[in-house]
């Protein structure tokens, strides 16, 4: 009972957090939109250098 409370909450705090890191990456400030600010940029100068694949 407790472990199924505990993941409820866990879940609830996740969809919590990506709301918040929506605001910022739509808005393009804070430290996550630097993060993949430059993360575009390393992967247009060097395709070879990107981490995650094309989806």
């Amino acid at each position: 009972m407790t472990q199924e409370l505990d993941t409820e909450k866990a879940a609830k705090q996740r969809v919590r957090a990506l709301r918040r890191a929506r605001r910022y990456i739509r808005a393009n400030e804070g430290s996550l939109a630097r993060v993949l600010n430059t993360y575009a940029r390393i992967a247009e100068l060097d395709p070879a250098r990107r981490f995650w694949g094309d989806q």
